[in-house]
């Protein structure tokens, strides 16, 4: 038995089965169901999910997530959406929302962006600061800064999405604390943050999970 219980929902039935089939597979989670969105706060209030992973297909999801939150209050909420960058931060994180993912992900890169934000507590949300503000046109996005980082700083940026503390990426990447210390600053630079789970939430936006394992 999984440590979680999750409640999928969305449309079509396909995406449902691909993302139950991922999650059967990690022993983190039980899944409860796929349901409808239309059927998802109900259903939420009925078995009280640990998780819920959520499809939005469009429109303001503030009224849905309201009472999602009134029904299943203790529910950590992931939404899927086609572009996290066209929601507002503080709005979804007073509804609860703890990971906002985009659509494109493969299955076992939402499954393990998912894992982050229940396992770790990582907050996997649009980017808080001046270059999210200032995006009126989609450039200087994070997927432009990913681009930015070496061979080696991806390397490292892996193995900060796993946990991983200095020492151990020294270890695995054969090198000093010290120069890791040095990429993890260059790193933070280039994506434009400054914690470490602020630049996993942007690894795993942009699909970087997947270099992670």
């Amino acid at each position: 038995m999984g440590d979680y219980r999750i409640l999928i929902s969305g449309d079509p039935p396909e995406w449902c089965d691909c993302l139950t089939a991922a999650f059967e597979q990690n022993i983190h989670f039980d899944v409860l169901g796929c349901v409808p969105s239309t059927e998802l706060v109900g259903t939420a209030g009925r078995l009280y999910p640990d998780v819920v992973l959520w499809k939005v297909n469009g429109g303001n999801p503030v009224q849905g997530l309201t009472r999602l939150r009134e029904k299943a209050p203790f529910s950590l909420t992931v939404m899927m959406v086609r572009d996290p960058g066209e929601y507002d931060l503080m709005e979804l994180l007073r509804k609860g929302v703890r990971g906002c993912l985009p659509l494109r992900l493969l299955p076992a890169q939402i499954v393990n962006a998912v894992e982050l934000i229940v396992v770790a507590g990582v907050l996997c949300l649009p980017r808080f600061g001046p270059e999210f503000f200032h995006n009126t046109a989609g450039n200087n996005r994070p997927s432009s800064a990913l681009d930015k980082l070496t061979v080696r700083e991806r390397e490292v940026l892996a193995l900060l999405i796993r946990d991983f503390p200095n020492k151990a990426i020294a270890s695995t990447l054969y090198l000093s604390e010290s120069t890791v210390k040095s990429h993890l600053r260059s790193i933070f630079r280039k994506l434009g943050v400054r914690k470490r789970h602020e630049a996993q939430a942007v690894a795993i936006q942009n699909g970087l999970i997947d270099s992670a394992g």
